[in-house]
């Protein structure tokens, strides 16, 4: 009760008898949960002591939100009245812990750390599809349902034409996205209708209704933020599928084909915790405020910074996505903190070109940067200063999601049935171990366009990666 009287909390019940391993015992797991929900009302901070270091996948979730303060207070009183043995806490944890509804119980770990995160499967989906495919979804923020498209099949075996409305091209990746996907659906023989919006939700829901009226056979679309309900329900009343790419939409009617952004962004941000040794101020370097990609990779980030007291993000600057505009605005944050030393930076997409020259031009020393896309520029950097510099990234290539895409569209045109909702791709995580397969000469530095899959032969998701979400693959 020491911890508590020092923050100021008034002690509301006693810790029970919990015997010679507590962190081993439901009762003071649940007494310490009441802890941290105590916690988060009065907006203090609380380091819980003696985590384990290693993930497993049956430790109890470190996301304790889940669970209320009544519900543990209930489960301590009852298991100290019953005098229950460590074994038996274990067990009762875990199954309290899968109770939340969830595929995967999470883990808690340590500073640098990369935790296991629970996600919404309630049936067992995605447990159903195997090992490989249940590792990638920790952490997702959707919601994995079955498909409504599972059993359909076109009424024709070919001549379909497929729209495509996708965001604002505002920067390479985005581009390269757009470009990639019209070639391979091209190369299946598909008839292509592209339609660019603005950075405005309204205008891009406009253009999917315009799909609709046009009587395209399948339509792929890159949401902007939430609001595509509607229309997707409106397709698919009209027989026509959708496929939402790298922004997921809680929908059965649709299909989402994205990267885990929570766990990649949990991912980066436990490495740069590592490269600062558990110490220091990140700067937290957004997007567009709002889009799904931005917003999970920041709360997978702040996942893994809870478990580093001694780390501080700002996450105050927002650039849309332009490489341009972070420099701008990452100079004028730096200009405006002479004093504060930035250890690291996390990204909501590949702006590191722009990162990078900010602290340059400040004549600041370039911190560890999350390379969010893995830039061109930023990999050149890195490979120029492996003595010096340490690095990390993430190999999410525009072209690699197009083939994903595209891959996804013809199994579903074919008729091949996909099972689920989301598909769901965990990208590669680039370190200084393997730095030099995303590597390749002549990459300059300033050169704001992502490493695609051509460019360092490594793929994003493989076929069959893809084939095992399918009932049949035609």
């Amino acid at each position: 009760m020491a911890g508590i009287t020092e923050m100021g909390f008034r002690p509301l019940l006693r810790v029970p008898n919990i015997g010679a391993n507590p962190h081993r015992n439901s009762a003071y797991i649940c007494f310490r949960l009441i802890v941290l929900r105590m916690r988060q009302t009065q907006r203090r901070v609380f380091t819980m002591a003696g985590r384990p270091d290693t993930a497993t996948a049956t430790a109890a979730p470190h996301r304790t939100a889940r669970l209320t303060g009544a519900v543990c207070a209930a489960t301590v009183l009852a298991l100290a009245a019953a005098g229950c043995s460590s074994s038996a806490s274990d067990s009762t944890s875990s199954s309290s812990a899968a109770a939340a509804g969830s595929s995967a119980t999470g883990s808690a770990g340590s500073c640098g750390t990369v935790p296991t995160e629970p996600f919404k499967d309630a049936t067992g989906l995605v447990r159903a599809l195997g090992a490989k495919y249940e590792a990638a979804y920790s952490g997702y923020s959707g919601t994995v349902q079955k498909s409504k498209w599972a059993d359909w099949k076109p009424t024709k075996k070919s001549g379909f034409t497929i729209g495509i409305s996708e965001s604002q091209l505002s920067n390479p990746y985005q581009t390269l996205i757009n470009t990639s996907l019209q070639k391979y659906l091209k190369a299946d023989g598909y008839k292509v209708i592209d339609l660019v919006s603005t950075n405005e939700v309204t205008n891009q829901i406009a253009q999917f209704n315009q799909l609709i009226t046009d009587k395209v056979d399948l339509i792929i679309y890159q949401p902007l933020a939430s609001g595509f309900d509607s229309v997707v329900d409106k397709a698919a009343a009209a027989g026509i599928p959708s496929i939402s790419m790298l922004n997921n939409v809680v929908d059965a009617n649709t299909v989402n084909v994205v990267p885990n952004s929570f766990a990649a962004g949990e991912a980066q941000a436990a490495a740069v915790a590592k490269a600062l040794s558990g110490k220091g101020s990140i700067l937290g370097v957004h997007g567009i405020k709002g889009v799904p990609i931005d917003t999970d990779t920041f709360t997978g980030a702040k996942a893994a910074l809870a478990l580093c007291p001694n780390i501080k993000l700002d996450d105050s600057i927002y650039t849309d996505f332009s490489p341009t505009t972070a420099q701008t605005n990452v100079q004028h944050y730096l200009a405006a903190n002479p004093t504060k030393t930035i250890g690291g930076v996390l990204e909501g997409g590949p702006m590191t070109t722009g990162v990078i020259s900010a602290f340059q031009k400040s004549s600041q020393t370039v911190p560890t940067i999350a390379d969010n896309g893995l830039t061109v520029g930023g990999v050149a950097y890195w490979n120029a200063h492996q003595s010096s510099y340490q690095g990390v990234g993430l190999f999410n290539p525009g072209d690699g999601l197009a083939n994903a895409v595209a891959q996804v569209a013809h199994h579903m045109l074919a008729g091949s049935g996909v099972k689920v909702s989301d598909i769901v791709i965990d990208p590669p995580l680039v370190t200084n171990s393997n730095l030099s397969s995303f590597y390749k000469s002549g990459f300059a530095v300033g050169n704001a366009a992502t490493v695609t899959e051509g460019d360092v032969n490594q793929s994003f998701a493989t076929s069959s990666y893809i084939d095992g979400f399918f009932n049949s693959t035609n």
